[in-house]
């Protein structure tokens, strides 16, 4: 018997399929990572239209799951509307990036609250900061690791140090070492690792240093997660943001 659940969802993903329908990945509150398709949903009277799939869209779905790979949605409204997101160019940057971002990162289906419930508090902080949102990726970016399991161990950070990228932890030299972050950048990424992602507070990067460390954070995630390649969203940010 078809069994059919109610729960909390974040868009990670659309893609069209065929003229009318939809496959969509959701992160769920309740069952984790999961995908679905929506059939009809650019046809005009459909109950569940495209325009609820935009990226990182939070939602409440009434899920339908068989036993094929895919589930189907009975129901799908927005659960909290954003204000600011849709409206702000760079936050709107920020959402396409912060999409990507965890299309590529999380492959676990198994119901994870924490993860669920640090993404959700992390995009309305993000539609209702007033701040320069500049540092949020990078921010993101390093907390989501720790929910993934693969953080920065960013507690030996002495100056003159540099990070090894794939040991991820800070050495006192650069021998044998392949993918590292400079002594004079370490200090800063020593500070983004221990920074808030909820404390708006600047961390006086410069824009070049904020290139950099993109970069480089972008190369931790490929060392870390199996089958992570190329962001093809972090170009754009640069650009919007001035990073």
């Amino acid at each position: 018997m078809e069994r059919q659940d109610k729960t909390r969802a974040i868009v990670l993903k659309a893609i069209r399929y065929g003229d009318n329908s939809l496959i969509v990945k959701l992160l769920t509150e309740q069952n984790g990572l999961q995908s679905f398709m929506v059939k009809g949903a650019f046809n005009k009277t459909s109950k569940i239209r495209a325009a609820l799939f935009q990226p990182l869209t939070l939602l409440e779905v009434v899920c339908a799951n068989s036993r094929g790979e895919l589930g189907y949605l009975r129901e799908a409204t927005v659960e909290r509307a954003y204000t600011a997101i849709p409206f702000d160019i760079n936050k709107n940057a920020v959402v396409i990036f912060l999409s990507e971002l965890l299309s590529k990162t999380i492959q676990d289906s198994e119901t994870d609250l924490e993860l669920f419930g640090f993404v959700h508090r992390a995009l309305t902080h993000l539609d209702s900061m007033q701040a320069n949102c500049a540092d949020f990726p990078l921010k993101f970016s390093i907390q989501l690791s720790r929910h993934l399991g693969f953080e920065p161990n960013a507690g030996g950070y002495k100056p003159g140090f540099v990070f090894d990228l794939e040991e991820g932890q800070f050495r006192h030299d650069s021998t044998d070492v392949i993918y590292l972050i400079d002594s004079q950048l370490s200090e800063k990424f020593a500070s983004l690792c221990n920074a808030d992602l909820f404390d708006d507070s600047s961390l006086n990067l410069r824009n070049a240093d904020r290139r950099q460390l993109l970069e480089h954070v972008i190369t931790y995630y490929k060392l870390h997660v199996s089958g992570f390649n190329e962001m093809n969203s972090n170009d754009v940010l640069k650009s919007v943001l001035s990073l």
